[in-house]
């Protein structure tokens, strides 16, 4: 069976945005990238070697079983941070053997869940790592200021769990830092109240993509990031001295499929469901064989009405370099969608059955660059990548020498050190 569409992932341009990250972080912070959601749907068993042997010194997941499938996918020699409200620790062989290796991280979020981690070290037989996650104006999980010292207290006198970290997460690290920093201040103020607790070892951590771009006042001992890694992130970034350049991170997915017939159509004949195009001129159309269930983003809230106010485009990639772009018109369906090659193919006369189209590219400044392309749909880029369909196949590839280096390790944070002189 012939597959309508491929989903490129570039190994090289991660290996890239790492030592990219690396060098603006410096080497004394932890670099964690994000893997939840199976690597933003790209498949965590190819990314997280990559990630790893690209000088990450920890990957942070959702869930447990989301750790669990990294390991059953060999990769072992990483720390994993576990971030939900972990309550029951299910004793697979995977996990359990990781946990006792000291390398396997989970977050505490209140009383109770902490609780339910104890016993499930009791149970494992293991002394847990713990992050604990503080409130610090999210308001989504993790603990408030009042409630924290609380659990640090608890966990100072706990024999079955050892503080390993303390973060936070950034509300509005995009479009403020006035309001990032205030959430900054609230962070710094309880790391330096309750530093007497606090272990010289346990990393402190607040930066995801957003904040680690903005400013070096938020790397502290370690960097959470998903964005950065898929090389996305500095073109959302309402910053006005960011620490990258646009274009010093490398876009990592290229989506690609194939015209699967064209037509002409006489001026005034409409074009799909609603009608929502109507031809001016005559006009050659063209289908393609995806749509909204492959995770193609349907127009929202305006729709479109002709060619000259369509949001979105594809490329038209005739040869090797050659690249033409047309605009996508008419409704977008479950499983196909339909292009406006006339000015490609003004009388009609060429055959476009079988020509590549890329979906999404890897080029910055491109019409169907992946932020751009969500953001006419109204989405982030985080949700576009996750809607796309498990049935569009995931293809590595390599465009450049990968140079990779190895992880450094932290074994005493400096930040700690500094907040509490």
């Amino acid at each position: 069976m012939q597959d309508t569409s491929l989903l490129e992932f570039d190994t090289s341009a991660v290996a890239h945005n790492m030592r990219v990250l690396r060098r603006i972080v410096g080497s004394a912070c932890v670099l964690c990238p994000i893997v939840k959601a199976d690597a933003y749907g790209l498949g965590a068993k190819h990314l997280a070697p990559i990630l790893v042997k690209s000088g990450a010194g920890m990957l942070a997941v959702y869930s447990a079983k989301q750790a669990e499938e990294i390991l059953a996918a060999g990769v072992q020699d990483i720390d994993l941070l576990v971030l939900m409200p972990v309550r029951v620790i299910e004793q697979s062989d995977e996990l359990s053997r990781h946990a006792k290796r000291g390398m396997l991280h989970f977050v505490v979020h209140d009383a109770a869940q902490l609780s339910e981690l104890e016993l499930a070290a009791h149970s494992l037989g293991v002394v847990l790592g713990v992050h604990l996650e503080l409130d610090t104006g999210m308001s989504r999980g993790g603990a408030r200021p009042e409630v924290a010292a609380a659990l640090l207290r608890t966990l100072s006198s706990t024999t079955s769990l050892r503080l390993k970290g303390i973060f936070t997460h950034f509300a509005n690290s995009r479009q403020s830092d006035t309001k990032t920093r205030v959430q900054l201040e609230v962070f710094r103020a309880f790391v330096a109240h309750e530093s007497e607790r606090i272990p010289k070892d346990c990393l402190l951590h607040v930066a995801s993509t957003y904040a680690l771009l903005r400013h070096r006042d938020y790397h502290f001992d370690m960097v959470r990031f998903g964005l950065a890694w898929l090389g996305y992130g500095s073109e959302e970034l309402e910053a006005v001295d960011p620490l990258l350049a646009r274009a010093e991170l490398r876009p990592v997915v290229r989506w690609s499929t194939t015209i699967v017939q064209t037509k002409r159509i006489p001026e005034g004949a409409a074009v799909g469901y609603g009608s929502l195009f109507v031809a001016r001129r005559d006009s050659t159309i063209a289908l393609l064989p995806i749509g909204y269930a492959d995770g193609y983003p349907v127009p929202r809230p305006n729709a479109q009405h002709d060619a000259s106010t369509s949001t979105q485009q594809v490329a038209i990639c005739i040869g090797s370099k050659d690249r033409k772009y047309a605009p996508v018109v008419g409704a977008v369906n479950m499983d196909q969608l339909t292009i406006d090659l006339t000015d490609l193919d003004p009388l009609g006369t060429r055959d476009w059955t079988g020509t590549e189209v890329e979906l999404v590219t890897p080029l910055h400044d491109a019409p169907n660059h992946l932020p751009r392309l969500a953001a006419a749909s109204g989405l982030i880029p985080h949700e576009f990548l996750t809607r796309l369909h498990a049935r569009i196949p995931r293809k590595p590839i390599q465009t450049a020498r990968a140079t990779l280096v190895e992880p450094t390790l932290h074994p005493v944070p400096l930040s700690l050190r500094s907040l509490t002189a």
